[in-house]
């Protein structure tokens, strides 16, 4: 399946990159920092419509293929092959010129997560994991390594909901003393390519959804991080029945998880953690 879903991404690329640096129109859906371009409906048609053939071709009747995606489609009742899609992650950096964005398109069989990648179209890198197989850039593997708080880069998104922002710019005001830095470049499909490559080693999204976050899901956990919601729940699971079910996502080494989770519940207190 990884094939199918790195042929769609690519695709799906070329229309980005022929939309990429132009003059787009923004079409507005809950505010003004939460927007769509004809870059995103294009890129989410050609990856339906390449997946659809090439199963075709597989000999997988249409009837058993079914789709979610970010703008507006959701055809997934009772599919058995099922494909979450995220046409353009990162929007805000695409429609403003800012080389940072992807597709993501995640597979689940039988209403299981199996399979997902992520395609940078500008560097032509694919990001991919399979279900106990590992986490690949391209054909190299993927494997995080433990760092102290103390030399954690942070990569965190703000979400464009403002009743968000209190719980979020608290949680990282509270984290920033005690890390190396701290980074919000708003596409959490790439912060976690990167998390994956070691270059950040905490990643948080406040208030994300499925096609965010299906594929990221699956790279952390077989890269060897945890994701877990602001709570400390884990694993995530995912509500196909509700694709606009909202999650708060915080991804890390197993073995920070709670000295993190102390400061997104406003509970730390520990002077071992202080520099």
């Amino acid at each position: 399946m990884i094939e199918v879903l790195k042929t769609a991404a690519i695709e799906a690329g070329t229309i980005l990159l022929n939309y990429y640096k132009k003059n787009l129109t923004l079409n507005y859906k809950t505010s003004h920092k939460d927007f769509y371009t004809i870059a995103d409906v294009e890129s989410q048609k050609i990856i339906k419509e390449t997946i659809t053939k090439l199963l075709f071709k597989k000999g997988i009747d249409k009837s058993e293929i079914g789709f979610i995606g970010e703008e507006n489609l959701n055809e997934s009742s009772n599919k058995k092959h099922l494909f979450v899609i995220d046409p353009i992650d990162g929007t805000t950096n695409f429609a403003s010129g800012f080389d940072f964005f992807a597709v993501s398109i995640a597979y689940f069989r039988e209403g299981v997560l199996t399979t997902g990648l992520i395609y940078r179209p500008t560097t032509k890198d694919s990001y991919y994991a399979q279900k106990n197989q590992g986490a690949y850039k391209n054909s190299q593997l993927l494997k995080i390594i433990y760092k102290p708080l103390k030399q954690c880069l942070l990569a965190g998104t703000i979400s464009s909901r403002p009743n968000k922002y209190p719980q979020l710019f608290k949680s990282y005001q509270n984290l920033f003393p005690y890390i190396s830095g701290f980074r919000s470049l708003s596409c959490i499909t790439l912060d976690i390519c990167l998390f994956a490559e070691n270059i950040f080693n905490i990643v948080s999204n406040g208030h994300t959804f499925i096609w965010d976050i299906a594929v990221a899901k699956m790279i952390v956990e077989e890269s060897g991080g945890v994701m877990f919601d602001f709570k400390g729940q884990q694993p995530i699971s995912f509500n196909l029945n509700n694709p606009e079910q909202a999650y708060n996502v915080i991804s890390c080494h197993p073995k920070l998880k709670k000295e993190i989770l102390a400061f997104f519940l406003n509970k730390n207190t520990s002077p071992d953690l202080k520099r």
